[in-house]
């Protein structure tokens, strides 16, 4: 007997997913969805159409919307689940799912109501205390929340200073991350990169460290948006692993996952403002070499999705892992063909701009800019957030790193 869930835009039905007797997943929109003037494409891999998408199109697009790795693990344990039965994974966390959807089993009413339950500092640090053992919140009453990748995250919706958990369809307006066991000033890093790429004019979300007993960082969620009545919306997005159609554990190039010149590729052929979004990506690629960022994959890159364009989102999860040094020191995605930087020479970048679609000048000018400025700002900022030692070490390997850079490009 087949089993359904309810995918909803707001409270409009987009279409149904379905789980048949042999395990296999379909997803259909509903034909009120597609008649309609406001209807669009959950996905770009995924286009309006009256027949069903078959269990491959929609693994990719709907298990992307799920934790991966120990999260993923920990929360299927919890559940009493398989760690790969998407589909029950999605019934118990999809209330609350990066983008405008919500996910939620067939027979329910239109899910419009919803609250926000108040959480004092020392709740909050009970939860992320407990967070090991109940990731995100799987066993408080009512919670459905899903957020994609391999860190511990609580999604919460954050008010004139206060924390509130959404419940119901209230959606949330932030994400905490807390510190990780093993990574030191990890919280101070992140908070600190993003800093930084705002300054050197890269597009993000506004973000913060909470101090406390159990400090965090917090970001606002760029695929939320409020309303002239004040209340909070949905805006839907991907990220380019469910455009691109390529599942979670493929994110890394080196394991069959997408490359930059598909990533251009992508904004090239369906971006609405393809020169924009493809400067940006560039200023994002530079920077996480500047920074020593080596997990920036293809999923840390998203489309904003409207009735009028696709756009790229703003950037997240801009953190230097150079400096744990049990990390990998290879990129997620290769920079003119090659995985490590000390190997990236000047012919290097230069075919990232050929990659990119881009004159070679371009990427050359955005180069020296930002090999100039970025330690400048490193330098003027180490001390505004904490962590000294982890971020003075984020500082010297930008300083180093724009030396090797800069000398390549200018040799």
């Amino acid at each position: 007997m087949s089993e359904t869930l309810n995918v909803r835009w707001g409270t409009r039905l987009v279409g149904k997913l379905r789980l048949d007797e042999k395990a296999r997943l379909e997803f259909q929109y509903d034909s009120g969805w597609i008649s309609s003037e406001e209807a669009v494409p959950i996905s770009l891999r995924m286009p309006l159409r009256a027949e069903p998408f078959d269990d491959e199109a929609c693994r990719v697009f709907f298990a992307n919307l799920l934790p991966e790795g120990n999260t993923r693990g920990l929360i299927a344990r919890k559940l009493g689940v398989s760690e790969d039965n998407d589909f029950k994974l999605l019934e118990a966390l999809g209330g609350d799912c990066a983008g405008a959807l919500s996910i939620f089993p067939e027979g329910g009413a239109a899910r419009t109501e919803g609250r926000y339950e108040p959480i004092s500092r020392g709740e909050l640090d009970a939860m992320i205390e407990g967070m090991p053992r109940n990731p995100l919140l799987v066993a408080h009453e009512d919670l459905r929340l899903s957020l994609a990748g391999a860190q511990q995250k609580i999604p919460v919706y954050f008010d004139g200073g206060k924390f509130f958990l959404p419940h119901g369809a209230f959606p949330s307006s932030h994400i905490l991350k807390p510190a990780i066991s093993g990574y030191p000033g990890i919280v101070e890093n992140e908070a600190f990169c993003m800093e930084l790429a705002r300054l050197v004019g890269i597009p993000v979300p506004a973000s913060a460290v909470i101090k406390g007993k159990r400090p965090f960082y917090l970001i606002e969620r760029y695929d939320r948006r409020k309303e002239a009545d004040g209340k909070l919306s949905r805006v839907h997005q991907e990220d380019f692993c469910q455009a691109l159609g390529v599942g979670y554990s493929r994110k890394y190039e080196a394991e069959g996952g997408p490359g930059l010149k598909v990533c251009f590729g992508l904004l090239a052929e369906r971006g609405s403002q393809p020169i924009i979004d493809k400067m940006n990506m560039l200023r994002w690629v530079i920077f996480n070499y500047l920074i020593g960022n080596c997990d920036a994959h293809a999923k840390n890159l998203s489309i904003l999705i409207t009735r009028r364009d696709y756009r790229l989102s703003p950037f997240y999860d801009l953190l230097s892992t150079r400096v744990y040094g049990h990390l990998s020191l290879k990129f997620a995605m290769k920079i003119g063909g090659q995985y490590r930087e000390d190997w990236v020479r000047g012919e290097h970048w230069q075919k990232l701009a050929e990659q990119a679609g881009v004159g070679a000048r371009a990427v050359l000018e955005l180069c020296l800019e930002m090999g100039e400025r970025l330690p400048k700002l490193a330098e003027a900022s180490v001390s505004a957030f904490g962590a000294r030692e982890t971020l003075e070490q984020i500082t010297k390997h930008i300083a180093s790193a724009s030396k090797k850079m800069l000398a390549v490009l200018k040799g």
